[in-house]
């Protein structure tokens, strides 16, 4: 090893290079046995060794020349202002460094500086004054605490101005720690291969570290091996340079800056701790009628002639990682083959086999690979599992499905070819056989017992029976299981039961996914559990969020007994959707709700309870929490005619899903409010009405007078009666040529309008008396007519007769509607009229309008002076207008009617001239008497009238009548 050194003082930085050139000499000495093999391979590691020392002389002179080089060109460019005293100091870490930088006096007279304007960086992090100090005016000293490991850069720097800053000098600072002792130091030999080294080197020192190997045979034969710079812990010595049956003294040395270490002294025989290559399986086979024993071979490895070996070996079942071995006792001595027993019959096992030195010395090799064989069939260990599932089809039939699985490769020996079922009841036996592929059968039995058997038959024969006793339907059912649970535990579903009192022979799990409540649609799934277990866990065909159906049989020597089941989830989530709500009632202060209950396969888990939301507008929403067993709640303390809305949540262990919302209106008034209000109304109509129908009815007759007054029906008229000869009358309305009264003519009429209260216009005491019962007899009609809405004769003039003008409809009670001309006691020249003739009735009824027509005729024939004369009397204003003169009056009279219509009170006369004074009839006579306002009073006689009258007869007198109008008068 060559070590140098190069300084370029004009830098002020110490460059710092080593060189390494490893020579490793010849080994001294070898076997007496050494072969061609060896010297070949003796010649090759000389000629590699020659080729490296060339290659690393080649390396340390470019390696120089690029030092010298740098140091030639930074010596010419840079002036040196200072320099740093150590210049690259290693250091331990927790050790402390003092350094020193002294400035230039070239630089000090020509930058006018001096050491107090000195300042030191550490990493270009800038050291506290505390740590430097000014010893005169070039020189500044720095103690630093080394705290870190590596390499660090240390710079003087000098202050010029307050800009600018120079860095004068630096150095590296390298820390680190010392060399540890090598620990562990052992060998291993690999026999005519190399012999391998290693040992603990401790700690890292993170700094450049060079090992050491050596090894001594002899005090004079010391050899010492330089270890590469990525090695640290071990080293191998290739053969033949090992040296065999020799003590070996080994050690490994260390060095670097801070020190070096020494193992301790190994002293071993590379002999001794040869570690042998593994045997080699040549075969492993079966013997012949023996399915529970394989043969093995193998090869032995290469090993120095004094060696003896002992094995170990091992095997297992392919499919299955734990291994087994055979007992070290029966491998101890040195062979080539080994007999396997006790093997399971139809199984591939896999064989591995390793050996060592027999004397505890030395070392195992590797396992050797691994070798398959398999044993020969067997018959098979038993017969399949069997179950059943019965389905009663009538009182008298059972439909059974019979299921069994196939045997575990363990158990069937071999590959099954064929099942053989036997049913055998009292009356009643079968034999079936199935492929190995069918694994049910379904079949129709009777309700009485059946004993099932069944086995499985490969080529080495057939296996025991499996029992299966299907009970009668007349029998009590044998106990079942007590406390059964089922719950997950490590993502498996735990089945645990207490066994029941009586013995078992085994259990009988099954277990089925629920799609609706008490319904399994899905495949059914069963497995056998030992009569010793009292728990079982369920793996297969089990999937979280779904519900499972988990029954437990006891059997009694192949007998089931009844039946215990439980539900289970072996991960529960959220329902998958919410329940569906319904409003069940709706009053004002209460709704009734009900919700249906979620489907199995969207629950997803236990429902645990219902969390009722509502809420009335922007209130707070209020909840409720129900049990999971209701579905159905009634809320209370609501608000009338107020709009809600409501959801249900139902909840699982994970959480829980809202329903969709509900909205319903409470009403205004409670149920029995309505009739709580409209009954005592109706009640108390009913007995207003009730009462006032009883009171109508006790005074009817009141009611009848003043309401209902009678009303003389006209087709009910006396004037046919009083009439002497109603078909002269007629006859007369109809046109006769005969008139009524042939003596008697009315030679002048003057009608006057006067007050019925004006006695004035009366001539005698005789006329007083009668207007006086006249107004009596009025005022007796019009109480008694007055009820009729105001529509009777006597209570307000007839608008046929007069236009009822605003004077006399102020004054109806004062006014005479009807008028009557008398026939006087003397006929007019001594004339009587043959027939009483009458033109008003005493009626009360208004006159219809042929009546007044018929009228009308009447009093136009009265005096029979015209046949046809149509007449409209009793004008407004008095007057009188003759309608219908179209005919000349039989016996030549004519009749003229003056009217002045300027002034009503002058009286208005119809003037009858005689033209004919042989003319024959009636003959009025005309009675004038005046009246202070200018107005006569014309009474008209006829002649010979009122002696034919008789004293109960109604007559009639003329009457002084208001305007327009006329009263009806008593004799």
């Amino acid at each position: 090893m060559v070590l140098f050194y190069i300084r370029c003082p004009t830098l002020g930085v110490a460059c710092e290079g080593v060189a390494v050139v490893t020579h490793k000499p010849r080994a001294a000495g070898g076997s007496g046995q050494q072969a061609g093999t060896a010297r070949y391979r003796e010649r090759t590691a000389v000629a590699a060794r020659i080729m490296f020392l060339q290659w690393g002389w080649l390396t340390l002179i470019g390696h120089l020349y690029i030092q010298f080089s740098v140091c030639l060109s930074t010596d010419s460019l840079i002036e040196r202002h200072a320099y740093i005293i150590p210049e690259s100091p290693v250091r331990a870490l927790g050790s402390q460094l003092e350094a020193s930088c002294i400035l230039n006096d070239t630089f000090v007279k020509k930058s006018k500086v001096d050491a107090n304007q000195i300042f030191w960086k550490l990493k270009e992090d800038k050291i506290s004054k505390d740590f430097y100090h000014t010893v005169n005016s070039t020189v500044s000293n720095v103690t630093l605490n080394i705290s870190s490991v590596g390499i660090a850069l240390l710079t003087c720097n000098v202050q010029l101005n307050e800009d600018q800053v120079t860095t004068v000098f630096g150095i590296q600072i390298r820390a680190g720690l010392p060399p540890e002792k090598p620990k562990h130091l052992s060998c291993i030999t690999y026999h005519e291969r190399n012999m391998t080294c290693s040992w603990n080197p401790g700690n890292n020192t993170y700094l450049p570290t060079s090992y050491q190997f050596k090894l001594s045979i002899a005090p004079d034969r010391l050899k010492s091996y330089q270890l590469l710079n990525n090695v640290n812990n071990s080293y191998t010595i290739f053969y033949p340079t090992i040296s065999y049956f020799v003590s070996n003294k080994i050690w490994v040395e260390v060095h670097n800056d801070l020190g070096s270490a020494k193992s301790d002294v190994l002293w071993l025989d590379p002999v001794d701790v040869i570690k042998p290559d593994p045997p080699k399986i040549t075969s492993v086979q079966h013997v012949k009628h023996i399915s529970t024993v394989l043969t093995l071979k193998w090869e032995n490895p290469v090993v120095p002639y004094t060696y003896d070996l002992e094995y170990n070996l091992r095997y297992r079942i392919v499919d299955n990682p734990e291994w087994m071995q055979v007992p070290p006792e029966d491998t101890k001595s040195k062979r080539k083959s080994f007999s396997v027993q006790n093997l399971k019959p139809f199984t591939d096992y896999a064989f591995t086999i390793r050996c060592k030195r027999k004397d505890e010395a030395g070392y195992w090799s590797d396992w050797s690979l691994e070798k398959i064989g398999k044993t020969p069939e067997a018959v098979p260990l038993r017969g399949p599992l069997m179950w059943r599932t019965v389905e009663n089809q009538g009182s008298s039939e059972r439909k059974i499905c019979i299921m069994w699985k196939e045997l575990d490769k363990s158990d069937a020996n071999g590959i099954i070819l064929k099942y053989q079922m036997t049913i055998k009841g009292k009356t009643f036996m079968k034999t079936e056989s199935f492929g190995a592929e069918k694994l049910e059968y379904d079949l129709t039995l009777s309700n009485e017992e059946y004993e099932i058997r069944l086995n499985a038959s490969n080529s080495a024969g057939d296996s025991p029976d499996a029992i299966l006793i299907q009970p009668s339907t007349t029998k009590s059912a044998l106990p079942p299981v007590q406390n059964l649970q089922a719950y997950p535990e490590d993502n498996q579903l735990l089945v645990k039961w207490k066994p029941p009192v009586s013995s078992v022979s085994g259990y009988v799990i099954e277990w089925c996914e629920e799609s609706s409540k008490d319904s399994c649609t899905g495949p059914l799934y069963w497995r056998h559990v030992q009569k010793s277990a009292s728990k079982a866990f369920l793996k297969d065909n089990v999937m979280p969020f779904k519900r499972y159906r988990i029954t437990t049989y006891t059997l009694y020597s192949g007998r089931p007994g009844a039946p215990l089941s439980q539900l289970a989830y072996l991960q529960q989530d959220r329902p998958e959707n919410g329940p569906l709500v319904h409003l069940k009632h709706v009053g004002k202060k209460e709704a009734e709700l009900t919700w249906s209950e979620i489907p199995v396969k969207e629950m997803r888990g236990f429902i645990t309870k219902y969390t009722i939301f509502y809420k009335s507008g922007t209130a707070n929403e209020t909840s409720i929490v129900v049990d999971a067993k209701y579905q159905e709640l009634q809320l209370n303390s609501l608000t009338g005619n107020t709009l809600y809305v409501v959801r249900v949540m139902a909840s699982t262990v994970k959480g829980g899903t809202n329903s969709s919302e509900v909205n319903f209106t409470t009403l205004n008034f409670a149920k029995g409010e309505i009739e709580a209000i409209v009954v005592p109304i109706c009640l108390s109509f009913l007995l207003i009405t009730v009462v006032t129908i009883l009171l109508c009815f006790n005074k009817r007759h009141l009611i009848k007078k003043y309401v209902w007054p009678n009303v003389p029906d006209p087709a009910n008229s006396r004037v046919v009666e009083w009439s002497p000869s109603a078909a002269n009358l007629i006859q007369n309305n109809l046109g006769p040529k005969e008139p009524l009264n042939p003596d008697g003519f009315i030679s002048d009429v003057t009608i006057i309008e006067a007050d019925v209260d004006d006695e004035k216009y009366l001539s005698n005491e005789d006329e007083i008396k009668q207007l006086t019962s006249l107004k009596k007899e009025k005022s007796t009609s019009e109480e008694h007519s007055s009820g009729i809405g105001g529509s009777s004769c006597m209570s307000s003039p007839r608008q046929s007769v007069s236009d009822s003008d605003s004077e006399s409809a102020q004054n109806t009670t004062s006014t005479v509607q009807y008028s009557t001309v008398l026939v006087s006691d003397t006929g007019y020249r001594c004339q009587q009229p043959s027939t009483q003739v009458f033109t008003r009735s005493e009626s009360t009824q208004p006159l219809l309008e042929n009546e007044e027509k018929t009228d009308e005729h009447a009093y136009g024939n009265f005096g029979s002076c015209s046949t046809e004369v149509k007449r409209q009397y009793f004008k407004r204003n008095a007057s009188i207008e003759e309608t219908c003169l179209s005919e000349p009056h039989p016996n030549g009279a004519e009749i003229v009617g003056d009217t002045n219509e300027e002034d009503s009170l002058r009286p208005n006369q119809i003037e009858i001239s005689d033209q004919n004074s042989d003319l024959e009839g009636c003959c009025p006579t005309v009675e004038e008497f005046p009246s202070s306002n200018d107005q006569t009073v014309v009474r008209l006689e006829f002649l010979g009238f009122s002696a034919g009258l008789e004293t109960d007869q109604q007559s009639y007198m003329p009457q002084a009548v208001k305007s327009n109008s006329y009263m009806p008068q008593s004799k």
